[in-house]
């Protein structure tokens, strides 16, 4: 046998193992983990359906790390947190402690889940509008009538509860500019009264359609560049305190509020 045949025949073996390898890792189910797909909620959606959506989102947002849902288990279950199976039916039969009416209780539960603890039961539940879950209003309705499911009929459409008050503030903020000038303490350098000057320039209209002007471009557009690009140019006389990530800090919608809010104000006297 020549010393090519030698080396092909001792090859050979090799090459099946690592055949037989490749087809075995390709033979185990291959599996990979992929962000939750946002759930798109509609206003009109009934009940029944919130609840299919609600299942998904309690199973994809952690719920599930601590809740069981274990039928003939009671409230104990195996959990860190109570057991959830026939929820609605435990509360309907008149378990003490919370709200009465099992909506009122899911929301209390979801919006504050340390208002009343299930005995046997730490304060560990975070508010289920913050992280790691962070739901929003529809998916709040939307995990109640999934909850009401277990063990009852769903029944809530969204609008139907109040939305946290966390999530009122933010939304009041998003298109008051008043409340956002108080919000980023705006009115600590910059006077909203004709000719009162502190820190920083002060909103008057006529001051700066005149900046503006001197600039050469729009009103709107040199508000909105002192506002996301403040060192754009250094207004003299002034120290350089302004902060630089308004831009990062406010969405679009707000900036145009606020643009349209100083430019149309009349100073006060």
């Amino acid at each position: 046998m020549t010393r090519a045949s030698s080396y092909v025949m001792a090859t050979i073996p090799a090459l099946l193992v690592l055949a037989f390898f490749v087809w075995f890792a390709n033979w185990i189910p291959q599996t990979r983990w992929e962000p939750p797909e946002k759930q798109e909620i509609g206003s009109t959606m009934t009940p029944l359906q919130l609840a299919k959506i609600g299942q998904t989102i309690v199973r994809q947002r952690g719920c599930l790390a601590c809740h069981t849902i274990e039928p003939a288990a009671g409230v104990e279950g195996q959990g860190r947190g109570p057991n959830l199976a026939n929820i609605a039916a435990r509360r309907a039969e008149g378990v003490a402690g919370g709200p009465n009416a099992l909506v009122d209780y899911l929301v209390e539960a979801l919006y504050e889940p340390g208002a009343f603890l299930v005995e046997g039961y730490a304060n560990i539940m975070p508010v289920s509008t913050r992280p790691p879950a962070k739901l929003g209003y529809e998916e709040t309705v939307a995990v109640i009538d999934y909850l009401q499911s277990l063990g009852g009929t769903p029944s809530v459409r969204v609008g139907d509860v109040a939305r946290p008050a966390s999530q009122v503030a933010e939304t009041a903020t998003a298109t008051d500019p008043v409340a956002m000038l108080t919000e980023f303490d705006c009115e600590t350098c910059h006077s909203m009264e004709q000719g009162e000057v502190l820190v920083g320039p002060p909103f008057d209209p006529a001051l700066l359609r005149r900046a503006a002007s001197e600039r050469g471009i729009s009103a709107e557009a040199y508000v909105m560049e002192s506002i996301v690009d403040p060192r754009a140019v250094k207004p003299e006389d002034f120290p350089d305190v302004m902060p630089d990530d308004y831009g990062e800090r406010l969405t679009a919608a707000q900036l145009q509020t606020m643009v349209v809010f100083l430019l149309g104000r009349e100073p006060t006297e």
